[in-house]
């Protein structure tokens, strides 16, 4: 699971903040630019942000572009004008939370326990403390402390009503288990109504490692009839990659071939995944 899903969410939250700004455009612009970040347009979204910084808005909503900015400059490989940037901001669990993603970003894990180990949440605002908890989970988790990172896991469950939100939490605590432990924190997504299509694809895949690692042909693909609605891309590729990647494990051979060739002859395929589907036919030849 990795960090991968924890950026989106971190970023989606602003947008609440955003509203308090003065104008009636800025949400509107602030949403325009955290697609941009998310779309990998680091350099546009940083500059938007910095657009919108000049407009004088709320004191909630100059930080909330500070923080993105922040992230817009780590990623675009200048971690001391992130870090100026982040020091700027004037709300103190706002500035430590972005501290903590910034660490987190850099996988400096470590330093992101030291920073957020004696932070009761309880005190910071409803829009963080989700955030807070599985930032400071993800750091525990890949300091091998998995201990706090479930506490933290589990907490952050009862500080969100978004499924989506949801999913990522119970995604996190199935990689912190391994065999039935494991597969039920996973089938808590599965269970969620509406998690999306990406938190299911990846509850199905990781299960599926987990059964086929066991031997258990059968089962593991049937995992993937559990996603036969997801008929569109990227996400119908993501389950023929996963179904692939299942065979392989299980030494089927020929039907993991069939998954990779029928991504290639597939229309609208993502490109690494088109890219990865070849690479493998290549090897295979």
């Amino acid at each position: 699971m990795g960090s991968t899903p924890m950026i989106r969410p971190l970023l989606f939250i602003l947008v609440l903040g955003a509203a308090m700004a003065h104008g009636a455009n800025f949400p509107e612009q602030y949403q325009s630019a955290l697609r941009l970040y998310e779309a990998g347009k680091f350099s546009e979204a940083k500059t938007m942000f910095d657009a919108l910084s000049d407009t004088h808005p709320s004191p909630q909503a100059l930080d909330r572009c500070l923080m993105s900015a922040s992230y817009c400059e780590n990623q675009l490989k200048a971690p001391d004008k992130a870090d100026a940037l982040s020091a700027k901001i004037q709300d103190p669990k706002l500035r430590t939370f972005c501290r903590a993603h910034l660490l987190n970003l850099r996988t400096q894990y470590s330093e992101v326990v030291a920073l957020l180990k004696d932070e009761d949440f309880d005190t910071w605002p409803d829009s963080l403390i989700f955030d807070a908890l599985l930032c400071r989970g993800n750091a525990s988790s890949r300091t091998r402390d998995a201990a706090g990172a479930e506490k933290d896991y589990r907490a952050a469950l009862g500080h969100t009503l978004v499924d989506y939100k949801k999913a990522i939490a119970h995604l996190r605590l199935g990689a912190l288990h391994t065999g039935q432990e494991a597969l039920d924190c996973l089938e808590e997504v599965m269970n969620l109504k509406e998690p999306g299509p990406t938190m299911r694809y990846q509850a199905v895949a990781a299960r599926a490692k987990i059964l086929a690692s066991d031997g258990k042909e059968g089962p593991a693909l049937a995992e993937f009839e559990r996603l036969s609605d997801l008929t569109k891309q990227p996400h119908w590729t993501m389950v023929q990659m996963g179904r692939a990647a299942t065979c392989e494990a299980l030494g089927l051979l020929d039907k993991a071939r069939a998954c990779y060739e029928a991504v290639v002859a597939s229309a609208n395929a993502p490109a690494d995944l088109l890219s990865a589907a070849k690479t493998k036919l290549h090897a295979k030849r």
